[in-house]
């Protein structure tokens, strides 16, 4: 039998792939969460890596139950073993320029600073942000912020576009200006993030296999938008999901219909592992494709 390793760790972004399938947007369908808690029962961790901020963690476990160790912000914020690890922020010299940048497009944008505290803090007064997120707490703008002595920066820059398709424009506008500088992505169609350079959610699942004493094939991750596609990209078995946009799964070797599908999976195959028999003896991609059919 060939000298094959489990996997250990599963990562998933979470809105669009854990928060899929459910009849209201952004929750946890009963099967995903009921699959979390085998995958974690057998031993094993499972990672959130998204771009929200990491409270989201501490509202996954009041809301579902369970525990995970959590990439935020698209890495600038990671937590792990209820231990943060780092914390990277975007600093001042950054922020007034990107207010600077916005000025002539005040009418096609808004942002927030993604900082774990209950006030949120925009670019813009009664704009996109707001009306997207109606139910938080909006008292003050950048510049207000940005003029008076601050303890925490944010994390990230969450930015909201009032046209979709002027996308390219804006990752290509803010990507060359603050290259070298700040990391810029996207998580979905009118959605731009920017976070310190060289924070993505594959630098932080790097890290924390490195951290853990993993190898790359120890690991699955699974996600749908563009600032999933480095992690996706970054171990050998990264998944798209098949909801995904085209282009996304275009770059990805492999997708399936959801967590809980890629978790069933993951657990055959660590049973396969355990089983010395030459029965046994296929890979991980092998197994996956005879013990489920949605997997592409």
């Amino acid at each position: 039998m060939k000298d094959r390793k489990p996997i250990r760790l599963i990562a998933s972004d979470l809105d669009g792939t854990l928060y899929h399938g459910a009849q209201e947007l952004g929750k946890m369908t009963p099967a995903n969460r009921d699959a979390i808690i085998r995958w974690k029962d057998a031993g094993n961790r499972f990672l959130i890596a998204t771009g929200r901020r990491a409270c989201t963690r501490e509202e996954i476990i009041r809301d579902y139950d369970v525990d995970c160790d959590i990439i935020a912000c698209n890495g600038a914020k990671v937590i792990l073993n209820d231990q943060l690890l780092w914390s990277r922020e975007v600093m001042p010299p950054e922020l007034n320029e990107l207010c600077d940048l916005c000025e002539p497009f005040r009418d096609e944008l808004d942002f927030v600073l993604d900082i774990d505290i209950t006030e949120r803090i925009t670019y813009q007064a009664d704009s996109l942000i707001q009306k997207r997120f109606p139910e938080d707490l909006y008292l003050r703008q950048v510049r207000d912020y940005l003029n008076q002595p601050q303890t925490a920066y944010p994390n990230q820059i969450f930015m909201i576009l009032a046209d979709p398709a002027r996308l390219p424009f804006f990752l290509d506008y803010f990507g060359k200006h603050f290259q070298g500088r700040l990391a810029v992505t996207s998580s979905g169609p009118d959605l731009v993030e920017m976070s310190c350079a060289g924070c993505s959610k594959g630098a932080a699942l790097l890290e924390i296999l490195d951290r853990l004493g993993l190898d790359r094939k120890q690991a699955a991750a699974i996600g749908d938008e563009q600032n999933d596609l480095d992690m996706l990209q970054s171990i050998p078995y990264g998944f798209a999901m098949n909801s995904a946009r085209p282009a996304i799964k275009a770059q990805v070797p492999y997708s399936v219909d959801s967590v809980h599908d890629l978790i069933d999976a993951c657990l055959r195959y660590n049973a396969a592992c355990e089983q010395p028999s030459a029965a046994n003896d296929r890979n991980f991609l092998e197994i996956f494709r005879s013990s489920h059919a949605s997997i592409y």
